[in-house]
């Protein structure tokens, strides 16, 4: 029996849940969309974790593994390289590991017993270093359109870093734990959060002491201007140190917290120093005279490969890097190469390592700011377009009478 004013003919529209059942309608269109978008994104995680493998596991193999394990490990290597001791404090529980012994000391007759440690340790750390660099980008990205972007440029750095070279082909325990270090530090000091820095730093210094660069990135985030934190493209209104003193206030850094992460760093330099002081010291000196007899056309491509050229070219674009208080960080630069000409080899481009996790979001952030300046100017041609040359005529004709 049709109800009042239906025609007897009519059929009443399913309900909703009918459609889900059905394969039609929006409620099945949006799970579907949810559930491809769940599928893509596991997808490309798991390639994603395939290429980090790929890429740890070639790192230990392709590269000489500079140290001795077991002077290491017995604590009588050379120095500074006894020093960054942290790795073999987490080394040891793994060697006298049955299970870790059994089941991969050989990984498949890829890499030797003794470096399988070393593996897992790089490993590890690759995986903290992607999770920091895509949590940082997360934080300084406006759109996030470019999100995926992240985990490729970073991987294309570390690969550029640690794994291709002519010169120097070196491999060091501490290295790949270091960018670890310094990728969770400088999140952490964006997002100001003293007390996690603070570990950071406390335990990072056990492992290598770049972690000294985290306390500059520290004070050029604490002294950037108020300013600087705008994210808007305005253009320059200052050039040169009058620039300078626009992005920075001296009177903003906390300089109590400073000391105390500098009085950290010193105790346990000093603590490592002093406990090792009768280690072979022959490569423990000053290296400017070096570096200078290898300033040359020949090692050029070497001395440029600061994580895979990306250093060179946020350099290059570095007016454009937004946010600025980011942008401030790059800054570091300055006494990172100033130090590295003194007491590093300039063509083992591991020495700036710890940097990849800030370049590769600062490659992003740049293309990101690109597109959407592109499809800003698409836009305003595509309303011009739309309205005509003569609408702003018409209007302003209208406006007169």
């Amino acid at each position: 029996m049709s109800q009042k004013g239906e025609h007897p003919c009519s059929i009443s529209p399913l309900p909703a849940t009918a459609y889900a059942h059905s394969g039609q309608g929006p409620l099945y269109q949006d799970s579907h969309a949810t559930y491809r978008r769940l599928l893509n994104r596991a997808a490309v995680i798991f390639l994603y974790a395939c290429a980090l493998l790929q890429f740890v596991r070639f790192y230990v193999k392709s590269t000489t593994f500079y140290l001795s394990m077991p002077r290491y490990m017995a604590g009588t290597e050379r120095l500074p390289f006894q020093e960054r001791i942290l790795p073999a404090v987490l080394f040891r529980p793994m060697l006298y590991s049955p299970w870790v012994m059994r089941h991969l000391a050989s990984v498949h007759g890829v890499i030797k017993s003794e470096l399988v440690p070393f593996y897992i340790l790089s490993l590890f750390s690759c995986v903290i270093i992607a999770v920091y660099t895509q949590k940082l980008y997360n934080m300084l990205t406006v759109s996030s359109s470019l999100r995926a972007l992240v985990f490729p440029i970073l991987l294309f750095t570390l690969i550029w870093t640690y794994a291709l070279h002519l010169e120097a082909n070196y491999s060091y325990p501490y290295d790949l734990p270091s960018v670890a270090f310094f990728a969770a530090g400088v999140y952490f000091i964006y997002a100001r959060r003293f007390p996690a820095l603070f570990l950071v730093i406390l335990v990072g210094s056990f492992n290598r002491e770049t972690t000294l660069f985290l306390i500059g990135i520290y004070i050029l985030d604490a002294a950037s201007a108020h300013s600087s934190l705008d994210d808007g493209m305005e253009s320059e209104m200052h050039r040169g140190f009058a620039a300078l003193r626009s992005r920075f206030d001296v009177r903003a850094i906390p300089w109590t917290r400073v000391a105390l992460l500098s009085a950290i760093w010193l105790a346990i330099k000093i603590g490592l120093a002093r406990h090792f002081e009768h280690n072979d010291a022959s490569e423990d000196f000053l290296r400017v005279s070096y570096n200078l007899d290898r300033m040359g056309l020949r090692l050029l491509p070497a001395l440029l490969n600061l994580c895979g050229y990306s250093v060179p070219l946020v350099v290059l674009f570095w007016s454009s890097l937004r946010p600025r208080r980011f942008a401030n960080y790059f800054f570091i630069l300055v006494p990172w190469f100033a130090i590295m000409f003194c007491a590093g080899v300039l063509i083992e481009t591991r020495i700036y390592g710890e940097l990849c996790p800030l370049s590769a979001v600062a490659l992003v952030l740049l293309l990101e700011n690109r597109v959407m300046a592109e499809r800003a100017a698409e836009f305003s041609d595509a309303q011009q377009s739309t309205h005509g040359p003569f609408d702003a005529t018409d209007d302003l004709g209208v406006a007169a009478d």
